[in-house]
């Protein structure tokens, strides 16, 4: 393992909770469609991995058609979830959003009919009950069964963009397929935006339009290069275990940037989840089907 690894990915993990955090705060100050906020924050992230390309000399040759599957994701699972986390609070999404790896398996088990190890089923049970305990204390706090549930079908589609994308890792480098992937995701964005609401109309300050677009970038672009730097230095088993730093950095921000007030149930199923996938990431071997996620990250 090269130096500089675990470094990474607890960068990566920092920024996708900061991100997450930011566009719950976009969303407040604003107080702009969710639809609108995405459309900006794709655009702002499209460009940055544009110029991570421009700067790396990455060739977007034969990336195109195969990103088709960023309609999953980041198109149709953002757009759940942008939705939800405009009801409910940053905390309630981050430790929901940790449900995708132990949703892939189940998606590949029903697919591609790869039956997942016993262990997995001890997680997914786990994860499962730490997931509901957050739900549970959304009556007296931030948060609200529609958007909890809008979170869940966001991480759903997430992991069906997983099983998808896994096989196409191998033939597209990592940064044009981000890149690709994000394109037709805004396309699909833009387009749900103007059937669903009209031509696209934000009454924000420029100040406001820069925390969008900032929210962006820390949401989609930087941890994807992040993590994708990190997995050139460390395995891809030993860099599952520091993705479960999300929902941690992202309660931790709710508390301290948005105030966010943190039941005790909160807080056990936030350790339940994370437990639960750090236990699994600790134990699992690199060939896991519940690691494919950051294979195609």
């Amino acid at each position: 393992m090269k130096a500089g690894g675990p470094l990474l990915m607890v960068a990566s993990a920092a920024t996708w909770a900061a991100g997450l955090v930011l566009t719950k705060a976009t969303l407040d100050v604003t107080g702009a469609a969710p639809g609108s906020v995405l459309v900006v924050q794709l655009i702002a992230s499209v460009g940055a991995l544009a110029a991570a390309c421009a700067v790396t000399g990455a060739s977007l040759r034969g990336a195109w058609r195969p990103g088709w599957v960023g309609l999953l994701e980041p198109g149709i699972a953002y757009q759940l979830g942008l939705a939800g986390l405009a009801l409910t609070s940053a905390a309630n999404a981050s430790v929901l959003g940790s449900l995708e790896p132990v949703m892939v398996p189940l998606i590949a088990w029903a697919l591609l009919r790869e039956r997942p190890h016993w262990r997995l089923v001890v997680v997914i049970a786990g994860a499962t009950a730490g997931s509901a305990l957050v739900s549970f204390s959304a009556g007296g706090g931030a948060g609200s069964w529609a958007g909890d549930g809008l979170v869940v079908a966001s991480v759903v589609a997430a992991a069906f963009y997983v099983v998808v994308a896994s096989r196409q890792v191998t033939a597209i480098a990592p940064l044009p397929a981000a890149l690709t992937q994000q394109v037709w995701a805004l396309g699909f964005v833009i387009v749900c935006q103007f059937v669903l609401a009209g031509p696209l109309r934000l009454s924000v300050t420029p100040t406001q339009l820069l925390l969008a677009g900032a929210a962006g970038i820390l949401n989609y672009a930087l941890p994807f290069w992040l993590y994708l730097t990190a997995l050139r230095r460390m395995p891809v088993a030993r860099a599952a275990g520091y993705l479960t730093l999300i929902p941690v950095f992202g309660v931790l921000g709710a508390v301290l940037v948005l105030g966010e007030q943190v039941t005790w149930l909160d807080l056990a199923g936030g350790a339940l989840v994370v437990g639960s996938l750090v236990a699994d990431a600790r134990t699992a071997p690199a060939s896991d089907l519940v690691l494919k996620r950051e294979e195609v990250r």
